[in-house]
């Protein structure tokens, strides 16, 4: 088998452990080992498997950490690891893989921060770390991404603040920065991202108000998510020129001012209105009514936490 390039055992139900002499397959290209009921963990020869583009691992139980090694594999370009069981930090090393489009590590127990290294990953259209115990904060590195399409770090323990540099990833179509502990203002250049269809930041400790750019630019946008944070000021009457826009989530923030009176603009396209547990004041806009796709909408004043 020394002459394998592609191996494709997908949803076989193959068990135990991926066996050393995997290394020797140094001609393979292609490896998919996904939802299958793998354990133990990665081996180190992974990384004499030179010549390979694709490693597909997800949905298994591996454990343990990622092999350094796996620097070494520098042709890589889609490396998926996502619902396993794998713990300690992300290696450097993925910084050498330079030809890497596709990253997916998501929901696994990786801990520690977000290398630098990873500046390095111009190609990179995917990058999801989302749902593991990373910390530390967001690199300012993030803005030589611009091929990225999809970039998820939802779901871990990042601080600090949301670099400006997000706003040179203009190919974004997909921003997830939820439930972290991101701190500071939303950067007004995130109004830069104008492919930009799903936005969201919500369950951080953002402050300041919500940047005009939103409105002005983010036309493509269908899911605006901003709530439970700090935000404060009121909410932009500008936000109803996202003519394509169906959830709109406010809620558990410190807006003041009351509902934008045009709000009815949206009756097209919006499907889901949470505004509630804020600070605002004033009636109830008459357009409220035109938003005739509603199926969800939450407008109770009193604000908890």
């Amino acid at each position: 088998m020394s002459s394998l390039e592609y191996l494709n055992l997908n949803s076989n139900n193959v068990n135990g452990s991926i066996p050393q002499t995997i290394g020797n397959l140094q001609l393979m290209k292609f490896l998919s080992l996904e939802n299958n009921d793998l354990t133990g963990s990665i081996p180190n020869t992974i990384g004499n498997l030179n010549s390979m583009t694709h490693l597909l691992l997800s949905n298994n139980q591996l454990s343990g950490s990622i092999p350094d090694s796996i620097g070494n594999a520098t042709l890589l370009q889609n490396v998926l690891f996502e619902n396993n069981e794998l713990t300690g930090s992300i290696p450097d090393t993925f910084g050498n893989l330079v030809y890497l489009t596709k990253l997916n590590l998501e929901s696994n127990n990786l801990t520690g921060s977000i290398p630098n290294s990873i500046v390095n990953l111009l190609s990179l259209q995917v990058l999801d770390l989302s749902q593991n115990q990373l910390g530390g904060s967001i690199p300012n590195s993030i803005g030589n991404f611009i091929n990225c399409t999809t970039f998820d770090l939802s779901d871990n323990q990042l601080n600090g603040s949301i670099p400006s540099s997000i706003g040179n990833m203009i190919l974004l179509t997909y921003l997830d920065l939820s439930n972290n502990q991101l701190t500071g203002s939303i950067p007004n250049t995130i109004g830069d991202l104008t492919a930009l269809q799903y936005l969201f930041l919500d369950h951080n400790n953002l402050n300041g108000s919500i940047p005009l750019s939103i409105g002005n630019n983010l036309l493509s946008l269908i899911n605006l998510e901003l709530s439970f944070n700090q935000l404060t000021g009121q909410i932009p009457s500008n936000i109803v020129n996202l003519s394509s826009l169906q959830k709109l989530y406010l809620d558990n923030n410190f807006l003041n001012g009351s509902i934008p009176d045009n709000i009815g603009l949206l009756s097209t396209t919006l499907k889901e209105l949470q505004i509630q547990h804020n600070l605002l004041t004033g009636d109830l806009p008459s357009t409220l009514i035109d938003l005739a796709l509603l199926t969800l909408c939450d407008l109770s004043p009193t604000r908890y936490r």
